[in-house]
């Protein structure tokens, strides 16, 4: 039997209808005229287009540290070496969750509100699940993880009532 290898198809990922930037993706361009320490990171293809290597460490984090910002007030930080997570996607995973909240897959029980209170086990360094949670939709988080990792990330005194960090367990 040959083994062929089927050609993949090439398909854009599929951005939530209700992502920020399933319309409007990031604008390289405006980002980096508001934000002076997203500019070097910024160049432009031959196309004209503005674009930043995705394979820098540096230029990945300062795009996620100025979209946190500039989109939805956060003020944020991961030293080197840590993951850095893409805000968009993330955003999308958050969307995927408040769809099955929503549907009839999960049973509904009765709470004292609508209030969804979520626990990210291994929050890591980043802690974007319970940012983008409380930032896009007042959701409640615990979050747990290595003290060492979780000590760079800078709560937004705005998501520090929605986002209480646990270690050492």
């Amino acid at each position: 039997m040959t083994g062929k290898k089927r050609k993949r198809k090439a398909e854009r990922p599929t951005i939530h209808p209700r992502n920020k930037y399933s319309e409007n993706p990031p604008d390289f361009a405006l980002l980096a005229s508001l934000y002076s320490s997203f500019a070097p990171f910024v160049f432009y293809s031959r196309d004209g287009r503005p674009r930043i290597d995705w394979t820098d460490f540096n230029a990945t984090r300062e795009l996620t540290r100025v979209l946190l910002l500039h989109d939805h007030s956060l003020h944020w930080w991961i030293p080197d070496g840590q993951l850095c997570p893409t805000v968009p996607n993330r955003s999308n995973y958050i969307h995927w969750i408040e769809d099955l909240l929503s549907s009839d897959i999960i049973p509904k029980i009765d709470t004292d509100g609508d209030n969804v209170r979520g626990f990210d086990i291994g929050t890591g360094a980043n802690c974007i699940y319970p940012l983008l949670g409380a930032s896009l939709l007042g959701w409640r988080f615990v979050g747990s993880g290595s003290i060492l990792a979780l000590q760079f990330t800078c709560l937004s005194p705005g998501c520090a009532q929605f986002v209480y960090i646990l270690h050492g367990i």
